[in-house]
């Protein structure tokens, strides 16, 4: 009896030193229960046999160690908004992969202040915020966007496996027309009519422009909307562009050919009042005389890849309610 147990103890020990892990499989057992511990996670083992639960466990692990997790392949980018007016519109956030035709989007809602995207494959993107205008990230951001920065070329921004790329502010609102990438065709804007980058758009690409000079009853001028009507339309049926504080000419691309009526509007800001109204009307047209009394707006006509120009919205004294009330939100 006594040889057969020594041969049961000596058959046991063999085992167990065939199947004891390394001193690396057994640091990463004990990583594995200190993790298990950390996380706050109680395990609680049904009775069977303990060397069996062991030894799941061993190979579990050692499967885990022989095939990692593959690291992410997509990364994010963040930013701030804004916009050369007193409130911030629903924006569409598109980002570019550069060198490739592939783009990603987000929108947002009236006055949100920042964005981000995710999921966004690791490469090079150019950013660009969409309205009826568009801003871009481009070098005069980081420049401060003063009359000194006249580089409105977009910044590469790397994308990262796993990061964030923050402090993307698509800022730049005041660059050339055709600085930036058109809106892509697939995807619409997100505030319905109130662009001017139409989505009602006539076959054939039917559309021009209305182009004019500003002006201000008082020394300066300050930031307008310049709001074309198109008469006979819904409410929403309108199109505008914003400009800057001190800038006296404006012009409104992608018209649907058809007739407007044109009225600016103040934004307020720089010790200028918000809201009032200057129309393009019969009394710009007679000259602005003590003799011309009639302030209804002229019809003015856009016809096809044409521009149509000299029409200055100047009749800022006009009768209270002579004009339509800001449709901006």
């Amino acid at each position: 009896m006594k040889r057969k147990f020594v041969f049961i103890v000596l058959a046991v020990g063999l085992l167990l030193a065939a199947c004891m892990p390394s001193q690396q499989q057994i640091d990463q057992i004990v990583s594995s229960v200190e993790q298990t511990a950390i996380a706050q996670v109680t395990v609680v083992a049904p009775t069977a046999d303990v060397n069996a639960i062991v030894q799941a466990t061993f190979q579990a692990l050692t499967a885990q160690a022989v095939t990692p997790t593959p690291a992410g392949s997509t990364g994010s980018i963040s930013g701030s908004l804004n916009y050369p007016s007193s409130f911030i519109p629903a924006l569409r956030i598109v980002v570019y992969l550069t060198g490739t035709s592939q783009y990603f989007y987000v929108d947002t809602v009236q006055n949100q202040n920042s964005y981000q995207i995710d999921n966004l494959p690791v490469g090079i993107y150019h950013v660009v915020a969409y309205t009826g205008l568009s801003a871009g990230y481009t070098q005069a951001v980081p420049c401060g966007l003063s009359v000194n920065c006249v580089d409105h070329s977009l910044i590469d921004v790397n994308v990262n496996a796993g990061q964030v790329t923050g402090n993307v502010n698509p800022f730049d609102w005041y660059a050339p027309q055709g600085a930036f990438p058109p809106l892509p065709d697939a995807i619409a804007l997100p505030n319905g009519g109130t662009d001017n980058i139409p989505t009602n758009t006539p076959p054939g690409g039917q559309v021009g422009s209305i182009a004019g000079t500003l002006s201000y009853p008082a020394e300066g001028l300050p930031a307008m909307a310049i709001v074309a009507y198109r008469v006979g339309g819904g409410q929403n049926d309108y199109y505008y562009v914003l400009t800057i504080q001190g800038q006296n000419t404006y012009q409104i691309d992608n018209l649907p050919v058809g007739t407007y009526h044109i009225v600016t509007y103040t934004m307020g800001g720089g010790g200028f009042p918000a809201g009032l109204p200057g129309g393009y009307s019969q009394y710009v047209v007679c000259g602005m005389q003590p003799a011309c009394t009639d302030h209804t707006l002229v019809n003015v006509q856009v016809n096809a890849s044409q521009i149509t120009g000299n029409i200055n919205p100047q009749d800022w004294y006009a009768p209270d309610g002579t004009f339509p009330t800001d449709p901006i939100p």
